[in-house]
Formats: C-alpha cells, sequence, structure tokens
C-alpha cells in the first residue's frame, strides 16, 4: 500500500529550527519580535520542509485571497501616491484589495518578505523602488504568488523599468539646448540600503551628457543632501548664496524643484530669467506651479505593475516581462518657452 506524505507541521518546524512552537508561530505573524538568528533558523526549516500554514493552506486551496500587496520605501511620497493610483485603478476594477506594507528599514523589508512568502496570503506583490539581497531574491523566486518590481530589473521576475541615467540625460539636453552654459544639480542624497539609487543615477546621466558637450559641471554646482525639510532649505539657500550661480538646474524631483523656485524668489533670483529649473516626475504640482519636468508616467507604471501581475496569475508559466516606461520632458514656464 503506498505511503501517503504528511503535510509538515509548526512542530516539525520548531523541531528542526531548534525552538519552541510559539516561536515560530511568532515568527510566522510578528517576525520583529524574534531574534535574528532564530529567523534564519526558522527561514531555513520552513523552506526544507516546505512548511504552509495549515490555515493558509486551507485557504488557498478553497478560493483566491484577491489581495494584491505593495511594499513601498516611499509611503507618503507624492510621487508614490501617483504611481499607486495606476495600481489600484486597475486592481479596483478586476476585484482586488490592495494591501500596502510600508517599510523603513532593510529589516522591515526582510520580514515582510519572509512573512508574506511563508503565509502565502497574498495572490500577488508589488515592490517599488527597492533594491533585495541574493538570499531574500531567491525565497521571492520561491514564492507561490507572482512577483513584480518597478523601477528596478531583477532575472527571472517581472519588471517595470525606470531609466533614471536616461532621465537624467534629457534633463541635461533640455536644458543645453535652452541655451544654458553652466548647469547645477540639487538632489536628495540616497541614503536607504534598501532602496533605489535613482538621484545618484539621475546625476550620472546629467553628467554624462554634459561631459560628452564640452561641460564640466564644477562641484559648487552640485548639492546632494538629505531630504529633511529643514536640511533641505539650508542646503538650498546656501547653494544660491553664491556668487557664480549656475543658468539653469535639473533637480532630482519636483518637490525639490519646488522648494528650491521658492527660495530663489524669496532671494530675489527670478525663474527663469537667471536661472532655469527642470525637476524629475511630473507629479499633478508640476503642473499648478508651470514647472518643467521629465516625465515617468508614474500612474501609468502603476497601471503596468498591476497588469503584469494579473497576466501572471492567469499564467504561471510564460516568461518573465521586462517593461520599460517611456521618460519625455514636459516644458512649462520654468525654462522658458
Amino acid at each position: 500500500m503506498k505511503a501517503v506524505s504528511r503535510q509538515s507541521t509548526i512542530y516539525d518546524v520548531a523541531r528542526l529550527a531548534g525552538v519552541s512552537s510559539a516561536t515560530v508561530s511568532r515568527f510566522l505573524n510578528e517576525p520583529d519580535r524574534v531574534a535574528q538568528e532564530k529567523r534564519d533558523r526558522i527561514q531555513s526549516a520552513i523552506t526544507e520542509l516546505n512548511f504552509v500554514p495549515k490555515a493558509d493552506a486551507v485557504a488557498k486551496a478553497r478560493s483566491a485571497y484577491r489581495k494584491i500587496g505593495v511594499v513601498a520605501p516611499f509611503f507618503t511620497q507624492p510621487s508614490f501616491m501617483e504611481r499607486l493610483r495606476g495600481i489600484a485603478a486597475v486592481l479596483s476594477a478586476e476585484h482586488y484589495e490592495l494591501v500596502v506594507y510600508s517599510i523603513d528599514t532593510m529589516e522591515d523589508l526582510v520580514n515582510y518578505v519572509q512573512m508574506l512568502v511563508n503565509t502565502q496570503r497574498l495572490d500577488g506583490l508589488i515592490l517599488l523602488c527597492v533594491q533585495l539581497p541574493a538570499d531574500v531574491l531567491d525565497l521571492l523566486r520561491g514564492a507561490s504568488f507572482p512577483v513584480c518590481f518597478v523601477e528596478n530589473e531583477y532575472e527571472d521576475f517581472d519588471c517595470v523599468v525606470v531609466h533614471n541615467l536616461q532621465g537624467g540625460q534629457k534633463a541635461a539636453q533640455f536644458l543645453c539646448e535652452k541655451g544654458c552654459k553652466k548647469p547645477g544639480f540639487i538632489g536628495e542624497k540616497s541614503m536607504l540600503e534598501y532602496a533605489v539609487n535613482a538621484t545618484e543615477e539621475r546625476l550620472r546621466g546629467f553628467k554624462f551628457y554634459c561631459a560628452n558637450n564640452g561641460i564640466v559641471i564644477p562641484e559648487n554646482h552640485i548639492w546632494l543632501g538629505e531630504f529633511s525639510e529643514g536640511s533641505l532649505d539650508e542646503g538650498i539657500t546656501k547653494f544660491l548664496e553664491q556668487e557664480d550661480l549656475p543658468d539653469g538646474i535639473f533637480c532630482s524631483s519636483d518637490v525639490i524643484a519646488a522648494r528650491l523656485i521658492r527660495i530663489a524668489l524669496t532671494k530675489g533670483i527670478s525663474v527663469p530669467k537667471q536661472i532655469r529649473v527642470i525637476g524629475f516626475d511630473n507629479i499633478d504640482i508640476a503642473e499648478y506651479i508651470g514647472l518643467t519636468s521629465v516625465n515617468q508616467n508614474l500612474e501609468e507604471s502603476g497601471r503596468m505593475a498591476a497588469r503584469l501581475i494579473l497576466m501572471r496569475i492567469k499564467d504561471r508559466e510564460r516568461g518573465s516581462v521586462v517593461m520599460k516606461v517611456p521618460l519625455s520632458v514636459i516644458e512649462r514656464e520654468t525654462t522658458g518657452r
């Protein structure tokens, strides 16, 4: 008589990991309350035993959860909200619930990924603007649900890619064609280990285009700093107090560009007569204040990601898809028409 394979239990996981069943339960529901060394052992045991919590296995067999998760490091940023708007529009039309996981540390990110993969309480997961270590990527490759990255590209995953370097080149080209001879850059320094280094990539593309056209940007015409309100305003203020100012400034986001314009006006510096200003993202505020901006189609990129997830839910066997977000400069008053 053929033996029936037994489903692994929480007690099997605890035994293999050398911890109590209560600790395994805590790891599944509140991983941040379990020490890292124990988390690693429990995760290894779960992977080895192919363990699925009983209640979740029953629910998964009965029906889909109709829930899509979104992990994001910039929950309150306007650019995130516009991208989320695109995701929500597609998912709500298909009657999927959207669950947002906001992260502040790499530990938060890893904990959420482990919890979601182990409990399998989602039908799909979208990760915005994050970069992950190899072991976490391997964990996601073994997930029961499809995964899509936005603004980054990883092998074996559906991805919606934003070429920040190309965006910086487009900004430089636009300013140069407007006659700027002394371009400058103001941006938020990427200080988060789990986030895509978008600012640095935009600056790299900006400098690359300028160098190829015989323009070397001096260090005093580049400012990278913290995004906190006090630090940003202080940095912009000092930047604008230079005797030799750039005649065109590319800001790594529209929010920073708006702050720059406000501070410049308080100092009697005319935009665009003395300094042309271009931002990045093309969020709603750009149109309201007449800001020229590199449009990265935030809402549409969210729609792309949601569509990829839904397509993958219907067909798990198809090859991974990489979609590139088209970038373009939307010209408005801050660069002089």
